[in-house]
């Protein structure tokens, strides 16, 4: 969820929208991070470290079911490890709730989060609420996140009367709206044409220009077209250079 412009974006990535603080140097941190889903024999991540530097931009792969889901969603803070330890800094996903969940933004595979009969702008007001964003700063981060990510004249239409490309861009805005030092896609490109895959990008690139750190994961074998500064496949529960 992020506060971006769309032309100056695109051509230099430049943010201008009130930001928080800049993020430290080290952000996400996971360390022996063990988890196991019942009825399964061998946990789906095992004794995984991760850290996230800010300015960078890491790529996950995998085959499907490997666990890059559960991951990314152990890092947002949404689901616990049975094991190990996560941090954003300083700041724990539990004790520190409120404070983690404003430096993440997290966008979850598939469509989820969305009412078909409720407006883009809506969408967009809910989640700058459901993130802390001040209220009268909630207008410009919303009008910024509007025109980066192409969504200026579909403002005031129902999501049930879009394209599946369309209401990508929507989920992906949201998890950019508020600028967060951590950002967490989960197989971001799904529905994407050529142009919403150049925003996403664009979208990335300045993320990466403000001192955020960006974390992407999609199957192994997909086309990335994100540059990445380091990329990674996650097996048997363990991440190893790809």
């Amino acid at each position: 969820m992020t506060a971006l412009t769309p032309n100056a974006s695109r051509a230099g990535d430049v943010l201008t929208s009130p930001r928080p603080a800049a993020p430290p140097a080290r952000l996400l941190c996971m360390r022996a991070v063990t988890k196991t889903w019942p009825r399964l024999e061998l946990p789906v991540l095992h004794e995984l470290d991760l850290e996230l530097e800010a300015g960078t931009v890491t790529w996950i792969g995998g085959r499907n079911g490997i666990g890059k889901t559960t991951l990314l969603r152990i890092a947002a803070g949404l689901i616990r490890q049975d094991s190990g330890a996560v941090t954003i800094g300083d700041l724990h996903p539990v004790a520190n709730r409120r404070a983690y969940q404003t430096r993440v933004g997290f966008l979850a595979a598939g469509n989820a989060g969305l009412y078909a009969r409720l407006t883009v702008g809506w969408h967009l007001g809910w989640w700058a609420r459901l993130a802390f964003v001040p209220a009268p700063r909630r207008r410009q981060v919303v009008d910024a996140a509007l025109d980066h990510f192409d969504l200026r004249e579909l403002e005031d239409c129902r999501l049930d009367r879009m394209s599946m490309g369309q209401r990508q861009r929507i989920r992906l805005a949201a998890a950019f709206l508020h600028d967060p030092h951590v950002i967490l896609l989960d197989e971001p490109r799904t529905s994407l044409d050529a142009e919403g895959t150049e925003i996403l990008a664009s979208a990335v690139r300045a993320a990466a220009a403000r001192g955020a750190a960006v974390l992407w994961c999609t199957p192994t074998g997909e086309d990335e077209r994100i540059a990445s500064d380091r990329r990674l496949l996650l097996e048997q529960g363990r991440l190893v250079k790809a």
